[in-house]
């Protein structure tokens, strides 16, 4: 009888346990009936006159905040797979030295994560997922567009390749031959804080954003520069930052998707506790409220954009953003809103840029 490689058989194991579908209302169904078995176990011990409540307490609680997790995951469709819980990535990796020396097979193109520097903000290094065509590795001459994605809050850097597909959304389009660097920063230092992507109590993140990322990857890897050779994209509070962040910066970025995403910075505990303690509240609020900029900076008409919002998602967002379109089309700008059936979830951003990129695409350079 053949032996049993056990380093194989771990291996497989182990991929086997990092493709475990969890994206499922059979992962809720699971957690049901474990509170059932639970249930069934303590009458059961009450029928014997046992202390039925002895033990169900310490097994409940866990179940049931596993079971809500899973029915929030399955809801909004962040995670797909047991592995994406813990980075074990479904997509290959590389170092930046690796990438740099662009002397690599990647068939499938090639993941880079790591920090970006806030040399010019004052935001502490901070992560980041690269992607790359392979395009890059077959062409070490050649330098690339790229596209920025912003993941929203809650959120991480990690949410666009995981929850939004977008590396496999980039792969597509690299084989139908428009390859394009992909770039997902972090917008703030844990999944939990809400910058909106503005210079403000939390930090310098607008500036981290709009100048120490794109310096960092247009310095460190072969890229193309230039408004309509970099474009940027985000979800939800990521796709208000991208539209701003255009508009704000349209000599760094010359196209923008806005999915889900508002017109002005929104945060629970207000505009003060936003931007901290300036006297010109008002105006700088204003400076970050897109409608306000198109109307007083004319350079940031020459932008162009897509925004998508769902059909089902919150009806005061999609009036918000219907009216900046149709002041930014009064104003000559190039700018489209788009519905199709959906609500707040990744499901309605990754058919949104599916849509998007290659709209996008092919008003950026061709490879050079």
């Amino acid at each position: 009888m053949e032996s049993v490689d056990p380093v194989n058989l771990i291996g497989f194991m182990g991929s086997w346990f990092d493709n475990i579908d969890i994206n499922t209302n059979w992962a809720v169904y699971f957690f049901i009936l474990l509170l059932v078995l639970v249930g069934v176990w303590c009458w059961r011990r009450g029928r014997k006159h046992k202390r039925w409540y002895f033990w169900p307490l310490p097994l409940v609680l866990p179940i049931l905040l596993l079971g809500a997790l899973a029915s929030v995951n399955v809801y909004f469709g962040l995670y797909n797979r047991m592995g994406d819980l813990y980075d074990a990535y479904p997509f290959p990796t590389a170092s930046v030295e690796e990438v740099q020396r662009a002397d690599g097979q990647y068939t499938l193109g090639i993941s880079v994560q790591t920090e970006i520097p806030g040399t010019k903000s004052g935001i502490d290094a901070s992560d980041a997922l690269i992607w790359f065509p392979p395009q890059y590795f077959q062409q070490p001459q050649v330098k690339f567009p790229v596209v920025y994605l912003v993941p929203g809050t809650p959120g991480s850097f990690t949410d666009w390749a995981l929850g939004g597909n977008a590396i496999r959304t980039a792969q597509t389009s690299a084989a139908a031959g428009k390859p394009t660097i992909i770039v997902s920063p972090s917008p703030s230092y844990t999944e939990l804080d809400d910058t909106e992507c503005v210079n403000g109590a939390q930090g310098n993140w607008q500036d981290y954003l709009a100048q120490d990322v794109p310096d960092y990857v247009n310095s460190t890897f072969r890229t193309m520069t230039g408004p309509k050779n970099q474009a940027i994209a985000g979800l939800s509070m990521g796709g208000y930052c991208a539209q701003i962040i255009s508009l704000r910066n349209p000599t760094e970025f010359g196209i923008f998707g806005n999915f889900s995403g508002s017109t002005m910075p929104t945060y629970d505990d207000g505009m003060a506790a936003l931007f901290g303690p300036i006297p010109d509240l008002d105006e700088t609020v204003n400076t970050y409220t897109s409608t306000w900029v198109i109307q007083n900076q004319p350079q940031s008409r020459t932008v162009t954009g897509q925004v998508y919002i769902g059909a089902q998602d919150d009806d005061d967002l999609i009036s918000d953003e219907q009216a900046f379109v149709k002041a930014a089309k009064a104003l000559g700008m190039d700018v489209e809103f788009i519905t199709f059936d959906g609500a707040h979830s990744f499901y309605f951003w990754t058919t949104a840029f599916e849509k998007w990129l290659p709209w996008a695409l092919p008003q950026m350079g061709s490879p050079r």
